[in-house]
């Protein structure tokens, strides 16, 4: 055993570690490392042979600051991707036909996105604790899921995805007993669609330019009982971001029609507006930044006052990190980037002031609340990974009627103000790592996995808000810190196969990570003050295994790979129907229970550790459209010759694009009709019908 200061530096990065450590280290050699990048720009192939030594250590250690050169993300074997296939299977049959379940009628058929037209409506049906009915979190989950799947060519999914879109859009409407659309307001006209009105903000937007139905976020639970309606109404913004993101992933599936494409857009504005508190609610740094704090809905949470006309219905400055969704936020961002139309602005809410709010400065709140919110994880989470339930982000305005001002959001987290204060909710507690926070760890990898190099290295600043220049934070860094914890506590190594399950089929092994029966370490912290949840509930342990999508310099891709295979082999799923959930037996295992919170986490989990979600191109063929039209009037940048009819070239090219939308919405809609027809509960990949959306246009 030996006491020492390490200053350890990578290619991007240096980290300083004070520790106790034990080691045992050992030497392997490869002979041979081959490299193939290909670059298609230039159509040339660069081929690297090395001969390297590789020292693997294995190190126990009280405190760990971990670090890693940016490489692309990691993503588990065959195990971890038919591990994937038994938990999705688990989670369609949480699916239940008709929205009536919700106490609402289906919508509209003429209101409706003309890809919505016929389709079924489906709801997620969820149970425990709060959760129990029908909850925006169940929908958005299920419609991120089948999102990521359509956009991917799986047309069972496009379907699911189309018909729990359907219903979101029913509940954002509401029930036709109350005032509509109800969103995320009160029972009370234009609280849904008014940012003066209380709640502040927008939760819907109630018209559009294509005559469709009212888009936006929808109470947080149904069937609502109007008797105990305070209980029902507001927004949920965790559940709200989740759906957002199924439907930019759905309308990429589906070639981005236009009237899907408003639909998705007037959704995201009103997030902005009721989960953010766009355009007026935040915060102004020392140095004239502004920050908004993601709210916990429509209702409360993040800086929502205490008191004055738009006061908190629950307790006031308090914030959950395990709403925190940095990937959501930049998705948002680049899809209004690459849809934008002129006439979206007409859909933007209005400061207080009456002047017209902009895309410009809703782009700059999306980016403003990546920053805040990981500053404010990296105040309420430890070295090993575990975050806060709940913490305090208390930055008070002078006047109650003023809902921006200077202030730090973070200058007291976790705790809620200079007092030492406390806030909770969902029956998880203050301060620890618990059901509410465990789900970091997916967000954070979504992250990674979508924005690499965006995610790498966010502005960290100090209590006071000035910039710390020392501190160096992002989703790579908070992920390997859940590595570190596992590859230096676990009582076995996972990245070497079967290793963790010697004459058992106990995870039992692994659990020395976070269990404190186990004596697991740094599970408290200044940022996390109380005992954490147990390991051994599933939605506690599968999100912490998505950390190791993101490399670690320490540990091989190939042992990355195979620690997600080790995780995946926690649950058998040898006898369970991968089409249909319910036509099998349940998975056997220790962590494998299949009901609603357990096997959400799960099914989250494992998509993405068997890579598949991807961000979404750059291109498509609607920013074309859109150019003809910026420059009609540019005859050199058309590269016309000067004189000509540019009215009439145009007119040619309006056709032109015509025709070309009109041949692949014919193709896109004659593919959809036979999704439609496909027996539910296909196998991804097992129609001939899979195509790539993109390539109709």
């Amino acid at each position: 055993k030996t006491t020492s200061t390490t200053e350890t530096s990578t290619t991007e990065t240096q980290t300083k570690t004070t520790s106790t450590t034990e080691t045992e280290t050992s030497t392997t050699e490869t002979k041979t490392k081959t490299t193939t990048t290909t670059t298609t720009h230039t159509t040339t192939t660069v081929t690297l042979t090395t001969t390297t030594r590789t020292t693997t250590t294995r190190t126990t250690t009280t405190t760990s600051t971990s670090t890693s050169t940016t490489g692309p993300h990691v993503f588990g074997g065959k195990i971890t991707k038919n591990a994937f296939a038994g938990w999705l299977s688990v989670w369609r049959s949480k699916y239940e036909v008709g929205l009536w379940n919700a106490g609402l009628p289906d919508p509209w058929e003429s209101l409706m996105p003309k890809d919505l037209h016929g389709v079924e409506t489906k709801v997620v049906l969820s149970s425990g604790g709060v959760a129990g009915g029908i909850v925006t979190e169940g929908m958005g989950y299920g419609i991120m899921i089948e999102g990521f799947l359509a956009e991917r060519g799986d047309p069972v999914a496009l379907n699911n995805s189309l018909s729990l879109i359907k219903s979101w859009l029913g509940m954002v409407n509401g029930p036709g007993d109350l005032a509509q659309p109800f969103g995320g307001g009160e029972n009370k006209s234009e609280s849904a669609t008014k940012a003066d009105t209380w709640p502040y903000g927008i939760s819907t937007v109630e018209w559009s330019h294509h005559k469709l139905a009212p888009a936006g976020v929808p109470a947080w639970k149904f069937p609502i009982n109007n008797s105990e309606i305070l209980g029902y109404e507001g927004s949920a913004a965790d559940g709200d971001q989740d759906a957002i993101l199924g439907m930019v992933y759905t309308s990429q599936a589906l070639g981005n029609p236009a009237d899907f494409v408003d639909t998705v857009v007037r959704s995201i504005i009103s997030f902005a507006s009721a989960d953010l508190g766009f355009p007026d609610l935040y915060r102004t740094l020392p140095g004239g930044e502004k920050v908004f704090v993601p709210k916990l809905g429509s209702m409360w949470g993040g800086l929502t006052p205490p008191h004055g006309k738009y006061k908190t219905s629950q307790q006031a400055w308090c914030y959950s990190p395990g709403y925190f969704a940095p990937a959501h936020y930049r998705t948002f961002r680049d899809f209004l980037k690459r849809h934008w139309r002129k006439n979206f602005k007409d859909y933007l809410p209005p400061h207080l002031d009456g002047s017209k709010s902009t895309l410009k400065e809703m782009l700059e709140a999306f980016d403003s609340a990546v920053v805040a919110g990981y500053n404010i994880m990296y105040y309420s989470s430890c070295s090993s990974g575990t975050v806060s339930n709940w913490v305090g982000v208390e930055a008070p305005c002078e006047h109650d009627s003023q809902l921006h001002c200077p202030g730090v959001p973070w200058k007291h987290t976790p705790y809620v103000g200079s007092e030492g204060g406390t806030c909770a909710q969902s029956g998880t507690r203050f301060g620890a790592f618990g059901a509410d926070a465990s789900r970091s760890a997916w967000r954070m990898a979504m992250d990674y996995v979508l924005y690499r190099e965006e995610s790498q290295d966010v502005t960290i600043y100090d209590r006071h808000g000035q910039v710390d220049a020392e501190a160096k934070f992002g989703a790579q860094r908070f992920l390997n810190r859940i590595v570190v914890q596992y590859s230096t506590s676990t009582a076995c190594d996972g990245g070497e196969p079967g290793a963790c399950f010697i004459n058992t089929t106990s995870p039992y092994r692994l659990a020395n990570a976070y269990d404190l029966k186990f004596n697991a370490t740094n599970t408290t912290c200044e940022g996390v003050p109380n005992e954490p949840e147990s390991w051994w509930a599933g939605f506690m342990a599968y999100p912490t295994f998505t950390a190791f999508v993101a490399p670690y310099d320490e540990i091989g891709a190939a042992q990355m790979t195979n620690w997600m295979d080790t995780f995946a082999s926690i649950c058998n799923f040898s006898e369970v129907n991968l089409q249909d959930f319910t036509k099998g037996k349940k998975p056997k295992g220790n962590i494998c229970l299949t009901s609603y919170f357990e096997a959400s986490q799960a099914v989250i989990a494992t998509m993405i550790m068997a890579d598949n979600i991807r961000q979404i191109p750059d291109s498509h063929v609607l920013d074309h459209v859109e150019k003809i039209t910026i420059l009609k009037d540019e005859v050199v940048d058309l590269g016309l010759p000067t004189g000509t009819n540019l009215a009439g070239t145009v007119q040619v090219l309006g056709a032109l694009a015509a025709v070309i939308a009109f041949i692949g919405g014919v193709k896109r809609r004659r593919h959809q009709h036979n999704y439609r027809e496909l027996a539910p509960g296909g196998v991804i990949g097992e129609s001939p019908l899979v195509t790539d959306f993109r390539d109709q246009a």
